[in-house]
């Protein structure tokens, strides 16, 4: 017999039950009956769901997989019995046509509280093989394959932007989840960009384990700086003023850089670098090596030399910065250094000239400040008058906001 003229008279006998119902008073019919057909929905959960679990070897079409857990939904709770996956989690470990079908299983999954009340349908349901609990979400950024690298990572990202689209995939995921650390591997290059300029901000204040997540990268790859580099060349492309992540500090107040080259070494670090920041660079990325990391400067003078006659995002000059930044101290010769034009000019944010930066510093030095002037006595006068004339345009403008009010109010 075929399984349609089954069907079909398995139709008939339930329409006669149904009919039955309220005219026959044989209840352990009825009961019989019912114990049936329980055997029988869960028949057909069982089997839809082992199935749903053979989408990898089946690789039917997605309309048909839409089908069966819309007609049998049941299925998609039915938990292998050797890993205990549900079908949506089972489906991340199946082969690159078989990701597809992750966006259909969770949509149709989240409607059937499917691993429980807000798991999405699955997606945040923990493996229970991994040591590190991931769940289906963190594991479809992460998951790799060495020997189909751009087709699985295809497939990886269709479905990011699939479960977006139905809002399974939201913005606030990339730093909850940690996904932009999960998915910073080159051969999940794709799935990483695609994260990076979702939410760009997450590369500077993501964190992972509560480290920021350019350091946790650094304490986890130990053979590779390839993550490194991939993380610091991204941070780059949306942070370039900052030189991307390169010095951000962890908890205890260390920078990438030095943690880079504690763990790889300086001349890998620094090839590392420089393959993400060329030698003729115009960001200014001295300004920032002697703020934030001064026992690297020179190191990086050798390596971007010209990068002392470049301006930061404030318009300062080197001197400008390192004189802002008070890490001219443990520098003698600075001011000895400095030239005249420099003596002169004033600070871009500040609007100082270098001697009233010296005479404001903490450590200030009288002797500093006088050398500074004995070198332009004019500036002096020149500051005297700069003040005049702003606190002159305070008091104007002050009048002028005053006399404004009394004819609104008049």
């Amino acid at each position: 017999m075929s399984l349609a003229k089954l069907f079909m008279e398995l139709n008939d006998a339930m329409d006669t039950v149904i009919k039955l119902e309220g005219n026959l008073n044989d209840q352990a019919f009825f009961n019989d009956i019912k114990e049936f057909a329980t055997t029988m929905k869960n028949g057909f959960t069982q089997a839809t769901g082992k199935a749903l679990h053979r989408l990898k070897e089946s690789k039917p079409s997605e309309n048909t997989v839409k089908q069966m857990v819309e007609g049998i939904p049941s299925s998609l709770s039915y938990k292998c019995a050797a890993s205990q996956l549900f079908p949506v989690q089972s489906t991340i470990w199946g082969h690159t046509d078989s990701i597809k079908y992750i966006p259909i299983l969770a949509k149709e999954g989240i409607k059937h509280n499917v691993g429980g009340i807000d798991k999405r349908g699955g997606l945040l349901v923990a493996d229970p093989r991994s040591d590190y609990k991931w769940n289906t979400l963190q594991l479809l950024v992460r998951v790799l394959d060495p020997l189909n690298v751009i087709p699985f990572d295809t497939a990886h990202l269709n479905a990011m932007k699939e479960l977006r689209k139905a809002g399974l995939l939201v913005k606030t995921d990339i730093k909850e989840q940690e996904l932009l650390y999960l998915a910073c591997r080159p051969r999940a290059k794709m799935r990483f960009e695609y994260l990076a300029e979702w939410e760009s901000d997450s590369l500077m204040t993501g964190t992972c384990k509560g480290v920021p997540s350019i350091h946790h990268i650094i304490h986890n790859f130990q053979r590779s700086l390839a993550p490194f580099t991939m993380y610091l060349r991204t941070s780059l492309k949306y942070y370039p003023q900052q030189i991307g992540c390169l010095f951000q500090k962890d908890n205890d107040g260390k920078t990438a850089i030095r943690s880079a080259i504690e763990k790889y070494g300086i001349d890998k670090t620094f090839k590392a670098i420089k393959d993400c920041i060329p030698t003729d660079t115009t960001l200014p990325i001295l300004h920032h090596a002697a703020k934030d990391a001064p026992e690297y400067f020179n190191d990086f003078s050798i390596h971007y030399p010209s990068a002392i006659y470049l301006r930061d995002e404030n318009g300062r000059s080197f001197k400008q910065a390192k004189l802002a930044a008070s890490t001219y101290e443990s520098d003698c010769f600075f001011f000895l250094t400095l030239t005249d034009d420099e003596i002169a000019e004033v600070d871009p944010v500040t609007k100082q000239y270098p001697f009233l930066t010296a005479a404001t510093a903490s450590t200030g030095n009288l002797s500093t400040v006088y050398f500074l002037l004995s070198k332009n006595p004019s500036l002096l006068e020149r500051y005297r008058e700069q003040v005049t004339r702003e606190r002159t345009e305070e008091q104007e403008q002050g009048g002028s906001t005053r006399k404004r009010a009394r004819e609104e109010q008049g």
